[in-house]
């Protein structure tokens, strides 16, 4: 039986004046079903009527016939108008649904609503209400402080939040007005008033430096400090290592082995060393700080560091996955310290293949801290600004050699896309506001280093994955399909192709020769930036799937486990496996578990990225309120149906809003991501140069809006 016929079937049941409710089983006996593929494809089918509101199941598990009105669940993305729109969670109904402010009924950004369409068919665009808040998106909310007579309110910091929160006196913990707080809704409004809420702790006054960023990191819910439990656990380690350990390892302390970081580093997690074969290949060593030797699984830290995820890093601070006793003292690989790793040696030949390799325990110690500019100086033969390190010169030059090898013949050979865009950095000066802007330049050093460390991933990643055990992979899957199509479309405007077949998946090496022809035209930052928003993002997962962007068959994360929570779990079932304690008790662990690892390793990275790129909008937000009405120059980086983005040399963006534009009353057109004037014909183009006034700077929302000078 195909699905169709079937789901005709169940129609035209529930249609009968006869029908009278079922079960399932009573429903799959009734039609006749005895096979288990069509007992399944009938699961299906109720399923799929019951999302459409065809079918309704009741509490007792019969079917009845619904009354054909979808039910649209989603989540609500408010508007600081006041309105908001619902992003439905099935793709039954893909269309985000306009809510009317007076139609929200107490429900806020980010809430899982269950909405009903207000709209009739053949209406420009859905509208609804909120018939349900099924779950709040908010618990705690960062806001601004505003003192009344007997009461108070917090202004969130988020503008999509509408509502001002209500704070009776009693629960205000004596803040006054001007104080960053964090605090918690203890009762929602379903009737459009405000909620009521009560201050959990007071940051301090929105003026202090360091407030601001503060107020993002508790916005997101970041734990700032390590439990009772865990500051106990970090006390009773030592650096000290005993014997019996050093019994244990290969010992490394004689290698000239080495650090290379940024200048404000202060965790060193990886560290490195090269030879050279009587027969020319490389013997490449990366040896990473052993964080699992210290973190014992089930113990306070190691819970503490699953719940984090990861370090975040932004402007001026970095909030740590582990106490600073471990990243800072303990597991870093500070020179001239003796310290536990786990390394992973690769002999490579001339061609970038590994052609063998050894994983084992070690304890190295580091016989130098260098930084990458002072090796890109010494690189470059300005040995003056790198004295120190000449007694390392030989290793640092085979270092180089060794790593266009990596980029050149492994890499890009096989089709890896290198993304090599300019990343900003912002300086701030001793209050916290932010003196400048530049473009942190990528030097060759960096370059070195990313590719020793990406050879050891994946080395490690094609060794687990012959165990019989799952582990956490790296992967990237192919570009999104849909947004692949719109990418053609748009470059083939300007002449450039994706591949020969535009059916066709484009390989890595479609991606490269396309970099190759935009290289030195106007429309290549835009371009490249739009290639960037087809792929997909890399995600954890518990089994292997390949990495598109790298062109790599195999990939994991191993070489950060003091900031990484997946590096130090692939460490710690490595080790198991090596020692051969990968028992039954294990795997039923793993199976059970390692999904959900992974899942959870892949939203704390977006949460910190989230972070960081909030951080980084609103300082330079700030910043370009120092510079209000100054010209600078620049490229349209978007267009959209309100206006247009221009993103400036030091990668500031602002926005050109339509209504600025008085000269003429100009035409959106979407497929060419322009806006034409009507009577004048000037013309704003994606990739376009244009010179730029600022006009705008608004820290609250984090928006700085440009004009044009011409």
């Amino acid at each position: 039986m195909k699905t169709k016929e079937l789901k005709r079937i169940v129609k035209r049941l529930m249609n009968d004046k006869k029908y009278r409710n079922m079960t399932f089983d009573q429903l799959s006996d009734f039609i006749g079903l005895s096979k288990k593929k069509d007992r399944q494809m009938l699961s299906h089918v109720l399923k799929e009527l019951e999302v459409k509101c065809k079918v309704e199941k009741d509490g007792n598990g019969t079917y009845k016939k619904g009354n054909g009105a979808p039910k649209i669940v989603g989540v609500l993305r408010g508007n600081q108008r006041g309105f908001g729109f619902v992003i439905p969670d099935y793709s039954i109904f893909s269309e985000d649904v306009f809510i009317p402010e007076k139609a929200l009924h107490g429900a806020l950004d980010m809430d899982t609503v269950w909405v009903r369409l207000t709209s009739k068919p053949g209406d420009k665009r859905p509208e609804g209400e909120v018939v349900e808040i099924i779950a709040r998106g908010h618990q705690k909310i960062i806001g601004r402080y505003q003192k009344g007579k007997g009461f108070g309110f917090v202004v969130p910091d988020n503008d999509r939040l509408c509502k001002d929160i209500f704070i009776p006196e009693r629960r205000g913990r004596k803040a006054v007005t001007g104080d960053k707080v964090v605090t918690q809704i203890v009762s929602w409004s379903e009737t459009g008033k405000n909620p009521e809420g009560e201050i959990l702790e007071i940051l301090g006054n929105e003026s202090e430096p360091g407030i601001d960023i503060l107020s993002v990191i508790k916005e997101y819910d970041i734990p700032m400090d390590f439990s009772n439990d865990v500051e106990r656990e970090t006390n009773q380690l030592s650096d000290r290592i005993s014997e019996s350990e050093l019994e244990k390892r290969r010992d490394l302390r004689d290698q000239q082995i080495f650090t290379i970081d940024g200048d404000d580093a202060k965790d060193f997690d990886d560290a490195v060393s090269l030879t050279q074969t009587k027969d020319g290949n490389f013997l490449l060593g990366v040896h990473i700080a052993d964080v699992s030797h210290y973190v014992r699984p089930g113990s306070a830290i190691d819970e503490s560091a699953l719940e984090r995820g990861t370090s975040v890093y932004v402007v001026d601070r970095v909030v740590p996955m582990l106490p600073f006793k471990l990243s800072n003292d303990v597991c870093s690989l500070v020179p001239n310290k003796d310290r536990l790793t786990f390394s992973c040696e690769m002999e490579i030949n001339k061609d970038g293949q590994v052609v063998r390799y050894d994983i084992f325990k070690s304890v190295i110690c580091s016989k130098a801290r260098m930084t990458y500019k002072k090796v890109n100086a010494l690189l470059a033969d300005r040995i003056d600004e790198a004295a120190e390190l000449k007694p390392f010169r030989s290793e640092l030059v085979l270092m180089e050699e060794l790593h266009e090898i990596l980029r050149v013949k492994r890499r890009l050979n096989r089709g890896a896309i290198n993304f090599d865009f300019p990343e900003a950095k912002i300086l701030l000066d001793n209050h916290g506001f932010p003196e400048e802007v530049i473009i942190d330049e990528r030097l060759i050093s960096h370059r070195i280093i990313e590719e020793f460390m990406l050879v050891c991933n994946e080395t490690i990643a094609e060794h687990v994955s012959k165990l019989d055990a799952p582990f956490i992979f790296r992967n990237h899957p192919e570009p999104h399909p849909e947004k692949l199509v719109a990418f053609r479309t748009f470059i083939n405007r300007y002449g450039f192709k994706l591949g020969k077949n535009d059916d066709q998946v484009p390989s890595g090496h479609d991606f490269q020769q396309l970099v190759v022809d935009i290289e030195g035209k106007n429309e290549e930052r835009v371009i490249t930036l739009l290639m960037l928003r087809t792929m997909q993002q890399a995600v954890y997962e518990g089994r292997n799937l390949g990495h598109y962007a790298l062109g790599a068959s195999f990939y994991t994360h191993f070489t950060s486990p003091i900031r990484r929570y997946p590096d130090l779990f692939v460490h710690r079932y490595l080790a198991k496996a090596m020692t051969g304690k990968i028992n039954k008790k294990s795997l039923d662990y793993l199976e059970k578990n390692i999904d959900a690892v992974a899942s959870h390793a892949s939203e704390t990275e977006r949460r910190a990225e989230n972070i960081e790129r909030e951080i980084t909008k609103l300082k330079m937000t700030e910043y370009m309120t120092r510079h209000l009405g100054d010209e600078f120059t620049g490229r349209i980086s978007g267009v959209t149906s309100f206006g247009f983005f221009v993103e400036l040399e030091n990668t500031i963006e602002g926005l050109v809003r339509l209504q600025d534009l008085k000269d003429d009353y100009y035409n959106y057109d979407p497929d060419l991501h322009q806006h034409i004037g009507e009577h004048r014909g000037k013309m704003y183009r994606l990739g376009q140069e244009i010179t730029i006034k600022v006009a705008r700077a608004d820290i609250s929302s984090k928006q700085i809006d440009f004009v044009p000078m011409d």
